[in-house]
């Protein structure tokens, strides 16, 4: 009986062998992926464009710009009122263009550029920008409009081009431009004095510059990367998830790299050097420059600068009066918490709900309720003039003339900490009492506290607790304003200074040493920046401004569940409404989830069947299929009041998507054509309409709320 040959080890080894390197040569080994996809780009970009020349492309080029120009702004003069967040960032290119101090939460670039069409079309500053006022007639406010809108026109182009440089072919680049153009929600933010024409313009830009560095890995191109990641983070922090999406796709190249035996570490180290070079240290260094210019355009003071630090203040232009240089008892002084972010110690004749006596509360704007005096009990005619360490006082409200007070009971939202209050200044008790505690000066620590440099604590004498400003916000009934108690922790929240102390007549009384004492610029864009982290995190949303109308959830943006009233709904009111195309969002959703699944299952079909895989289609699905992920589902873990415009960056990825699964021309434009079509049927919404019946037989679900509905 013949027996069946079996194969020796050696022969079995060599075929496993075999068998590893086919898998390797099909997936693309680390080195191979990226060399692979360079060629097949490279390849596919040269005979695509061959099919159209260079003249041809740049004319078409220059007509999505033209369309996308004209859709934005097609009627843009009408609605000549302040409408939605133009009330925002018109006051701030207001503050720019008379280089008045202003804070806000997002950085300054998209803001210094709106203040450069303020400037380019003679921007009123003495217009107050409240929102729903009508525009003076001498005010140029459709150029404003125009220069948004012409910014946010490069978008659709920044699309193609990456998309060409993805080596799609024309009519597929030129479909998900257009597609773009014809989306409401795009159009409508686009067309107003707002910061996300420019967030949308760098954004694109990133994801354009990215395309050609997956191309060609140049030091030009990584310059143009870092260049456009920096601006992009310059405009808002959303900018970091396009950042974020950006290093995930660095890291996992250098990773592929790095675990590839034939790369030599000394290439891997100048590749990683130039990555961390133009794509860490250049964005940085663009994020502060923009800082530096915000700084030297916006040097005076303003009624704005209160939410700064007081040293900094006072390098401020308009702001450089003489200081006493101690604290006099019976001087009207302002008393400001010394941490990052500290707010004026402020009172008001407003009571706690328990009547508890009148509320105490920080707050971040210079006002005459945050006047105090320092008084000092003694006996007899003893003569006190200066407040120093160790000094048992009094402290009162100069505006309502009642005395900081400790209260015996739990405070209102710091339930571990006792309660303050202010009480009248009929008689004094021993919870009126605190003492002084100095802790450090900036120049020299005395016994006697000094004007802005001393940083002191005021510690209850009843109780051995610390008056504390914990960045904590009462409920509506304390108007949103920080929350003060007496807390037994001796930290940097029990920390505070003297700012404002009166005028000097006698030079021998005036703090001369403060003008050779200066902040580190670096120390002022930190300052500024955690106090936007911290402004940005503890945003709600105003009652009296119909909330169910205006802020969302995240999880109603993808679904479309509803948009957003951008003005008064009153029926002799021009109505505009930020709403998506409900085609193109819905198609895009399916496409942005679906895509993963359907290409993995593919690529994995492909692998097992030794097939080379589209390593072109997996990076493309990666960035923004990602790419959407990144800009979305962080904000279901963010704790601030959320708008309809925040997933618009998301938006953008997930459009793009829809190649992954159609790339057939006639599908294509049908789909461009059905577009079209929605985007006319909406279009009311974005450009105004006055009559809510002639939109209402759109209303396709009943949480749509661009009509009112009818009364029974």
């Amino acid at each position: 009986m013949d027996k069946t040959p079996t194969n020796s080890s050696e022969e079995v080894n060599e075929q496993v062998e075999e068998e590893k390197n086919i898998i390797k040569q099909r997936i693309g080994g680390t080195t191979s992926i990226c060399s692979e996809v360079n060629e097949k780009l490279n390849t596919k970009n040269k005979s695509s464009k061959g099919r159209i020349g260079e003249k041809s492309e740049l004319f078409l080029l220059c007509l999505i710009f033209l369309v996308s120009f004209l859709v934005r702004s097609y009627k843009i003069e009408k609605g000549n009122f302040v409408i939605w967040d133009e009330a925002h960032f018109g006051k701030f290119a207001s503050k720019y263009l008379q280089r008045l101090f202003y804070f806000d939460v997002h950085p300054p670039l998209g803001k210094m550029l709106t203040a450069l069409s303020g400037y380019m079309f003679g921007q009123d500053v003495n217009f107050k920008f409240d929102s729903g006022t009508s525009y003076p007639a001498q005010m140029d406010y459709v150029g404003m409009r125009r220069f948004h809108a012409f910014i946010s026109s490069f978008v659709p182009v920044f699309s193609y081009l990456t998309l060409r440089e993805m080596s799609f072919d024309v009519h597929c680049c030129s479909v998900i431009a257009f597609m773009i153009i014809f989306e409401n929600s795009l159009v409508c933010i686009s067309r107003l004095i707002l910061l996300d024409s420019h967030l949308l313009f760098f954004t694109s830009m990133v994801m354009y510059a990215l395309a050609k560095y997956i191309r060609k890995r140049t030091i030009p191109n990584l310059v143009l990367l870092g260049t456009a990641l920096g601006c992009v983070q310059s405009v808002k922090w959303i900018g970091c998830f396009t950042t974020f999406l950006v290093g995930i796709f660095i890291i996992a190249e250098l990773w592929l790299l790095l675990i590839q035996k034939d790369v030599a570490i000394t290439r891997f180290a100048r590749l990683f050097t130039e990555r961390a070079l133009f794509l860490i240290i250049l964005p940085i260094i663009i994020y502060l420059a923009f800082f530096l210019i915000h700084f030297g355009i916006v040097n005076r003071s303003s009624p704005d600068d209160g939410h700064m630090s007081s040293f900094f203040q006072s390098t401020l232009k308009g702001n450089e009066h003489k200081f006493r240089k101690y604290v006099e008892y019976g001087t009207i002084v302002t008393v400001k918490s010394n941490k990052l972010s500290g707010q004026y110690l402020h009172s008001h004749k407003d009571e706690y709900p328990e009547n508890e006596g009148c509320q105490m509360t920080t707050y971040g704007h210079k006002d005459e309720n945050n006047y105090w005096a320092f008084q000092k009990v003694v006996d007899g005619d003893t003569k006190v003039e200066m407040v120093k360490n160790n000094d048992e006082v009094v402290i009162m409200h100069m505006n309502t003339f009642r005395y900081l007070n400790l209260v015996d009971k739990d405070a209102y939202v710091t339930k571990e900490d006792r309660l303050l209050s202010t009480s009248p200044n009929t008689e004094l008790f021993r919870s009126n009492l605190f003492k002084v505690e100095v802790v450090d000066d900036m120049i020299t620590k005395e016994d006697k506290i000094k004007t802005l440099t001393t940083r002191f604590r005021l510690k209850s004498v009843d109780e051995n607790c610390y008056v504390r400003s914990t960045n904590k916000r009462y409920p509506q009934w304390g108007f949103r304003q920080g929350e003060v108690t007496c807390s037994r922790k001796k930290d940097s929240s029990t920390l505070w200074n003297i700012e404002m102390n009166n005028k000097v007549k006698d030079e021998d009384l005036e703090y001369k040493e403060l003008s050779n004492l200066k902040t580190a610029v670096f120390y002022n864009i930190v300052e500024h920046n955690a106090l936007m982290y911290i402004t940005n995190k503890s945003f709600v949303q105003d009652d009296d401004l119909e909330p169910i109308r205006i802020v969302s959830q995240a999880y109603e943006w993808p679904i479309l569940r509803r948009g957003l009233r951008m003005c008064s709904w009153s029926d002799e009111n021009v109505k505009f409404y930020m709403f998506g195309n409900p085609f193109s969002w819905y198609l895009s959703l399916a496409c942005v989830l679906a895509a993963p699944t359907v290409l993995l299952c593919k690529t994995l079909t492909q692998i097992r069947n030794r097939q080379r895989i589209d390593a072109r289609m997996l990076i493309f699905c990666c960035l923004f299929c990602g790419g959407w992920a990144i800009h979305f589902l962080p904000f279901f873990f963010i704790g601030r009041v959320l708008y309809f415009h925040h997933y618009l960056p998301a938006m953008y990825f997930s459009m793009h998507t829809l190649l992954v699964f159609v790339r057939n021309h006639k599908l294509l434009y049908t789909i461009l054509f059905i577009q079209i079509i929605a985007f006319v049927l909406y279009s009311p919404l974005t450009y105004g309409f006055y009559d809510q019946n002639v939109m209402r037989w759109l209303k396709l679900l009943p949480t749509w709320d661009f009509v009112d509905d009818i009364a029974e």
